[in-house]
Order: C-alpha cells, then sequence, then structure tokens
C-alpha cells in the first residue's frame, strides 16, 4: 500500500512540474493582455 502513495505522489509531482510552465505562459499572456488593454483601449491582444 506504501508503494503506491509513493508511486502516485512520483506521477502528480511529475505531472503538475509538466504544466508548470502551461501556466506561467498563460498568466503570462493574460498579463500581457491587460497591459495592452490598459495603455491603448480596446479589446487588447486577445
Amino acid at each position: 500500500m506504501r508503494t503506491i502513495g509513493i508511486t502516485l505522489a512520483l506521477i502528480l509531482t511529475t505531472a503538475v512540474s509538466g504544466c508548470a510552465p502551461l501556466i506561467v505562459g498563460a498568466g503570462g499572456a493574460v498579463l500581457a493582455d491587460k497591459v495592452v488593454e490598459d495603455q491603448q483601449g480596446g479589446d487588447g491582444l486577445f
């Protein structure tokens, strides 16, 4: 039972660390869109 828990923890850690660049990239895109909206008005980049 303990082996299964350790295996699941490793799988989840790997999955989350793999998604981290996507989450950070999406956050950067939203921030850039907001900055363009504030500076130029309108709908922004997207």
